[in-house]
Formats: C-alpha cells, structure tokens, sequence
C-alpha cells in the first residue's frame, strides 16, 4: 500500500513537471481523488489544504446569487419550513402583545372586585359634592380624617390601636358530637355525622388509655407493700 501511495505521489510530481503552469497556481490544480489506505500525518494535511484552497477558488468564482452575497436573510417556519414574511410576523407579534397588555389592565380591574369599584365611584361623588357646597379646606379634613379611620393590614401599629376594634369574620361551626382526634381538627359544619375513617383513631386513644390503665394499675401494685 505504502508503494502504491509512492507511486501515485510520483505521477502527480510527473504531471506538474509537464504542466509547470499547473505546479504554480495550486488555485487551478484538479480536484484530488479520493485516495485509500496506510496514510501520513503530512498527507492528511497537505489533503486538507488543497480541499481549503479547492472550497476558497469555488467560492470566488460563484456568482453572488450562487454564494448568496448580499442576499437578504430568509426565515421559515420551524415546523412547517415554509418562507415567512418577516414584516407581517413583526406586525402580528405587536397586535398580540398589544392585546395582551388589554386583557392583562382588563384582568387588574377585575380583580379589584365590585365593592372596591363600588367605593370608589362612591368616593368621588361625595368628592365632588363636598367640593361644590363647602371649601376646599373642609374636603381636605374630611378626605384626611377618613384615610386615618381607614385600617390596613400591614400598619405595624395596628395592635395598639385599642380604640379601633375590627369585626372578625365568623365561619360556620359544626355543632355536636364528632369523634375526637390526634389533631383536634372539628369536621366542616356541613357534616352529615358518618365517620368515614377507617379506624385508626380510634384505636390510637384505645391504646393510649389502655396504656394509662396499665401504668395506673403497676403503680398502685407497686406501693401496696409499703
């Protein structure tokens, strides 16, 4: 194989003394054929840099329609490949996030509740009418002492405002016996009183009175000598 590779390496050396022209220009040299076998590190590389000046001189010679020089960038659609027209995305990509910002200021006035907007309205009435029968001093006060009677859940003095006492929430309770529990957790006020469990509890504080039972009953044996 090694002599084959020398062999080869001599007719190429042959063809360019015949064609000096040829061994001059390596830009116009024929494109090498694929060669096979036992192969030197310094045969690679000299194969890579003819490919490298091979790939320079195709793509000098190309036109700039063929190399795609100055062409303007084409986007395609991921899933489908097919050819996008980027002004018309850029378009529909404002028109959506332009109606996400709607929905998103729509969804805030929602969420602010009906008694919120109910207050405000309220609010600026009683504005307008303080505004066009009193001065604007007596507003002033008034608008003043109602934002100090306002509470807020966040006043780091909130506990020691004993003069201001909130009304507590109060939540259905379940009235009447419920089995007990290791957690003292009642049941929902709309249970119906089956006991669905299977059990365990129950025979938890069975065990632990029977346990109190036995530690009673060793004690008292226990000093019943004395």
């Amino acid at each position: 194989m090694r002599r084959k590779a020398r062999e080869a390496r001599k007719a190429e050396d042959a063809r360019s003394e015949q064609n000096p022209a040829r061994s001059q220009s390596p830009a116009l040299e024929p494109e090498p054929q694929e060669k096979y076998g036992l192969r030197t590190a310094q045969q690679v590389k000299e194969d890579k840099e003819k490919a490298r000046r091979r790939y320079l001189r195709q793509m000098k010679e190309a036109g700039d329609e063929t190399s795609g020089k100055d062409a303007d960038t084409v986007y395609r659609d991921p899933k489908t490949g097919k050819r996008l027209d980027i002004e018309k995305v850029v378009a529909e990509g404002a028109e959506k996030r332009q109606r996400e910002e709607e929905l998103r200021k729509r969804q805030i006035e929602w969420n602010k509740g009906l008694v919120q907007q109910r207050e405000k309205i309220e609010s600026r009435n009683r504005i307008e009418s303080m505004r066009a029968g009193g001065s604007s001093s007596d507003v002033a006060q008034t608008l003043d002492a109602e934002k100090r009677a306002r509470m807020h859940w966040d006043d780091p003095a909130l506990q020691f405002l004993e003069n201001k006492k909130t009304e507590k929430t109060k939540f259905p309770v379940y009235k009447g016996y419920a089995p007990p529990n290791r957690f003292n957790v009642r049941p929902g006020y709309r249970w119906d009183g089956v006991d669905r469990s299977n059990g365990f509890e129950a025979e938890y504080f069975k065990r632990q009175a029977a346990s109190s039972a036995r530690k009673a009953e060793n004690y008292a044996s226990s000093v019943a000598d004395w």
